[in-house]
C-alpha cells in the first residue's frame, strides 16, 4: 500500500466518524499530510466523497449497504472499509491481511496494518482529526 493511499484510508476511517458524529459538517475536509500540498475530500451525492489529490484523478469513496465505503482509486481493485461489531472497521484491500481500526476512549482510532507498527487517528477540537503514522509528522483532516 502507497503511503498516499494510507493516509486517504485513515482519512476515510476518520470521515466515517465525522460522518457520524452529530457535529458533522455539510461540507468537505483538507487533508494535510505534512510538507505537501493538501488533498481535498467534498461530499458526492450518493453519501460517498471524492478524495482529490493535487495533480492526480479523484478516489471515489463510495458508501455500502452494510455502512461502510468502497474506496476506488483509479486505475485498481476497490478497498472496502466495513463497520465492526465493537464500533471500528476493516480495510479489506483484494490479496491482502485486513487493517483493523479499532476504537479508543476519546473517541479516535487504532489503525493496525498487519506486521506494522500502529497509527492512531485523534479528534480535535475544531471538528477535524489527527493522523499519527509512526515516526512520522501528523496529517490534518479539518473541516473547510
Amino acid at each position: 500500500m502507497t503511503a498516499k493511499f494510507y493516509v486517504i484510508t485513515a482519512a476515510v476511517f476518520a470521515l466515517l466518524t465525522i460522518t457520524r458524529s452529530a457535529t458533522a459538517q455539510t461540507g468537505g475536509y483538507t487533508i494535510q499530510p505534512p510538507g505537501q500540498l493538501p488533498t481535498f475530500a467534498n461530499p458526492t451525492p450518493n453519501g460517498g466523497y471524492a478524495i482529490q489529490p493535487p495533480g492526480q484523478l479523484p478516489t471515489y469513496a463510495n458508501p455500502t449497504s452494510n455502512g461502510g465505503y468502497a474506496i476506488q482509486p483509479p486505475g485498481q481493485l476497490p478497498t472496502y472499509v466495513n463497520p465492526t461489531p465493537n464500533g471500528g472497521y476493516t480495510q479489506e484491500t483484494p490479496g491482502q491481511l485486513p487493517t483493523y481500526a479499532n476504537p479508543t476512549p476519546n473517541g479516535g482510532y487504532v489503525i493496525q496494518p498487519p506486521g506494522q507498527l500502529p497509527t492512531y487517528v485523534n479528534p480535535t477540537p475544531n471538528g477535524g482529526y489527527t493522523v499519527q503514522p509512526p515516526g512520522q509528522l501528523p496529517t490534518y483532516i479539518n473541516p473547510h
